[in-house]
């Protein structure tokens, strides 16, 4: 240690060559071990479900270590993924708008830096994540699912996540952290209509600290919207008495105990355990004094001032990184210079009407192909996923964060391609290992993520272990 101190310059070459020794060890190990690839997957996003933007801010900007770790990731599966990259059909429309996104954020970053726009680079991110996707969910496609089913306890790391945070004292990121949730919970909600509810309350005990810890109204909104929406996509029809998969008799117990509570002891609402706060927020909402009213105006206003923005260049947009001033009696109100706190405007007043249209359209088509596909239990899971990262997305600042947007995009595109045409690579369709047509017209499913077979194994359905 003393000839590094004395030597600054050898201790930098020592961590550089370690660092060259590791990734050459990682890569040749996922090129020649078999499911080696999920390694890297791994290294890239448990650590962000566990600390969120304290991990994906690691580095300098606009290069962060949880990116470069990505981009190692699909250069390990390159071999895989390559060659299907351009033909895979599955993903044809992701494609183009992907690609169609990425030269968009490259004109918006060229202007924006040429502006002098704080943070300009930050939005190659608007570009690099939807092709990210596109990869990622190219390569996902080339794995047997017995793979994925051995991953399935990262869906448990969020609250865990959620858990560490709170005991180390680590600022909370509730649009982050709810997303995750949002994520887990679809899954969750599908496993319980199998009798499986562990993954389900684990993921309601993440929601309820993330309420008690920050009293947040989108966070929720979105775990409940995942929650609810894999729930009506997988309920099936044929049964007279609809089973509530996010109510069980241990939340049950715990809500009764928890309306006693408040009415036995509480004085106001904000005395109600665990959802006091959100609930007074909620209530205050109308109120333009207070803060909760306050920040639903500021929002409206900054997406009013947004459109206003972009009607000078309609097709290019502002630019990357160009600020939102918001101003109200005299008083600046986005001192921050953060973005529209909406992704889908958000795309619309930095790249130009053409890319948020297109984003739109994408997860809106993302949501009708699930949907008609939702006879299959993974189809349900990836909607309620679609759901969370759409309610994201409208409420926060999403798609233009590390921490936010690369998941999502990952959802997306995952999500749009695991639930598309049949393969065309010499199987019969229906016939081959993880492919199940779900119903006349509407598109094959490919079981991704380990929740089960159908709930009825018909002649079009083939069962597959």
């Amino acid at each position: 240690m003393n000839f590094f101190n004395s030597a600054p310059q050898y201790y930098f070459a020592f961590v550089v060559v370690c660092a060259v020794v590791c990734v050459v060890s990682a890569l040749v190990l996922a090129v020649c071990l078999r499911g080696a690839g999920w390694l890297p997957w791994a290294a890239c996003l448990v650590p962000l479900l566990l600390l969120g933007k304290t991990y994906a801010t690691v580095g300098r900007a606009p290069f962060y270590a949880m990116d470069v770790l990505a981009a190692f990731a699909l250069l390990s599966t390159l071999h895989q993924w390559g060659p299907r990259v351009f033909s895979e059909k599955r993903l044809r429309w992701f494609r183009v708008a992907a690609v169609g996104l990425a030269v968009m954020a490259c004109q918006a970053v060229y202007r924006g830096i040429a502006a002098g726009y704080p943070g300009a680079l930050k939005g190659l991110i608007l570009g690099l994540y939807p092709v990210l996707g596109w990869c990622a969910a190219t390569w996902f496609l080339t794995r047997p699912v017995a793979e994925a089913v051995r991953w399935r306890w990262v869906l448990y790391v969020p609250t865990g996540g959620l858990f560490l945070t709170w005991a180390l004292n680590i600022p909370l990121q509730t649009a982050a952290s709810g997303l995750y949730l949002a994520i887990a919970g679809a899954f969750g909600a599908q496993l319980r209509l199998r009798g499986k509810s562990r993954l389900l309350l684990w993921t309601l005990v993440g929601a309820a600290l993330m309420t008690a810890v920050a009293s947040k109204r989108g966070p929720l909104l979105a775990v409940v919207a995942a929650v609810t929406a894999t729930t009506l996509a997988g309920w099936d029809r044929r049964r007279r008495v609809i089973r509530l998969p996010m109510l069980s008799w241990s939340i049950a117990t715990m809500g009764v105990l928890g309306v006693l509570g408040f009415t036995l002891f509480g004085q106001d609402v904000s005395d109600m355990p665990v959802v006091g706060g959100l609930a007074g927020r909620v209530l205050r909402s109308h109120d333009t004094s207070t803060e909760a009213g306050a920040n639903v105006e500021l929002r409206l206003e900054m997406w009013r001032e947004a459109f206003r923005s972009v009607q000078e260049d309609p097709l290019l947009g502002t630019g990357a990184g160009h600020p939102i001033d918001v101003v109200r009696h005299g008083e600046h109100l986005n001192a921050s210079g953060a973005g529209p706190h909406n992704s889908f405007v958000g795309y619309v007043f930095y790249l130009g009407w053409p890319a948020g249209i297109a984003v739109v359209l994408l997860v809106a088509g993302t949501l009708r192909r699930t949907w008609r596909a939702r006879q299959h239990p993974a189809a349900a899971s990836w909607f309620g996923a679609t759901v969370g990262v759409a309610v994201t997305a409208f409420t926060n600042v999403a798609f233009e964060t590390t921490y936010i947007g690369l998941p999502s995009w990952l959802v997306l595109a995952c999500a749009f391609a695991l639930v598309g045409v049949p393969r065309e690579d010499g199987e019969a369709v229906g016939g081959s290992r993880g492919t199940v047509p779900v119903s006349r017209g509407a598109p094959a499913c490919r079981l991704p993520s380990g929740t089960g077979l159908p709930r009825s194994a018909s002649a079009e359905v083939p069962v597959s272990s």
